[in-house]
């Protein structure tokens, strides 16, 4: 089954919790009045964040994004799901982007789809960076997340429990 939001007119994104116990939240209220509640994991964010950036690129965006937060929103959405499975494409005759979310885990195989201004692109794209950038930093050399109280990096044999310093030049060669 598939749903059909058509055009949003609010869409944000949200995160719950602590840095490496976070939640993450896409709020959608379609042309009708529909809501949505999808629940991504970080992966989405910086999946959806690079699309965007590389269809923006592409069509030359030069707009101003504009803040489209999901005011009104209600406590019990009309879809609330995890999602599994995002698909992105580009409509050219509406000039939107549209998005095709698949609900984990599901017997029905339920999708959700959405078309996206350009400017809700450019807003959701700064919102997701944000969300991630106040995550846990990232190890340069294994890519996988550095708790606060140290990193053991696989790739450097276990043998650092210490934070990989900057990449950043000025170092005391």
């Amino acid at each position: 089954m598939t749903i059909d939001f058509g055009v949003a007119r609010a869409v944000d994104m949200q995160s719950f919790g602590r840095a490496g116990q976070r939640t993450f939240r896409l709020r959608l209220i379609g042309a009708g009045s529909e809501s949505a509640s999808l629940w991504v994991e970080k992966e989405h964010l910086r999946a959806l964040s690079l699309a965007f950036r590389q269809v923006l690129t592409r069509l030359g965006y030069a707009g101003m994004p504009s803040t489209t937060e999901a005011i009104g929103f209600p406590e019990a959405p009309d879809h609330d799901f995890r999602v599994g499975s995002i698909g992105i494409g580009f409509d050219s005759s509406s000039g939107n982007v549209v998005l095709q979310l698949g609900e984990l885990e599901t017997e029905e195989d339920s999708t959700l789809r959405v078309q996206l201004t350009l400017d809700d692109c450019a807003s959701l794209m700064e919102q997701m960076d944000a969300i991630i950038a106040s995550g846990r930093p990232i190890c340069r050399l294994c890519g996988i997340p550095m708790e606060p109280s140290g990193h053991v990096c696989v790739r450097s044999n276990g043998d650092r429990d210490q934070p990989i310093p900057d990449s950043g030049g000025g170092g005391d060669s």
